[in-house]
């Protein structure tokens, strides 16, 4: 199953970057853990497939591309939003390097990073489902804080990806 998940990751990432006139970004060992750091008391998080994970993070690379997108971020957040449980499912991403030294990153600073930016999703998502999709991406001001769940963690080359569940209300 892991094999399944990395091969699904990192074709879907060399992909989506060769689509769009860069460079396809070399392949390099992927380690995937899951992980639970809490459990919600209303709700249990559905069994997600790694296609799933994999859709939700393209959308957020595209929506980055695309800040201006209307139509892609409501297919985000249909697709991320699942209105059974009122979870958010977004994924955040925290380098394991410094971009500008080279130098090593404490995995806890690049996990503290990667929560962050999975939140900062789970905010956008959260608004946009109650703003007819508005703002466009990069334009947020305010953050939601919402019960949280690390759904799945994932390392490649020198990112820790970390995609999470976010309880709305």
């Amino acid at each position: 199953m892991k094999s399944i998940i990395l091969i699904t990751l990192v074709i879907s990432i060399t992909v989506l970057y060769s689509c769009y006139d860069e460079k396809p970004r070399e392949a390099r060992k992927l380690e995937i853990k899951n992980q639970n750091t809490s459990t919600f008391t209303s709700t249990t998080i559905p069994d997600l497939s790694s296609d799933y994970l994999v859709s939700v993070y393209e959308k957020q690379e595209l929506i980055k591309i695309f800040q201006d997108d209307n139509e892609l971020r409501k297919k985000y957040c249909d697709e991320s939003f699942l209105e059974e449980q009122k979870l958010f499912i977004s994924m955040g991403i925290g380098s394991l390097r410094n971009p500008g030294t080279g130098e090593p990153i404490p995995h806890h600073l690049a996990e503290r990073a990667a929560n962050l930016d999975a939140r900062r999703w789970a905010s956008y998502g959260e608004t946009w489902l109650k703003n007819n999709y508005q703002p466009p991406f990069g334009k947020l001001e305010t953050n939601f804080q919402r019960t949280v769940t690390v759904i799945d963690k994932s390392f490649v080359g020198d990112s820790l990806f970390i995609f999470v569940a976010t309880s709305l209300p």
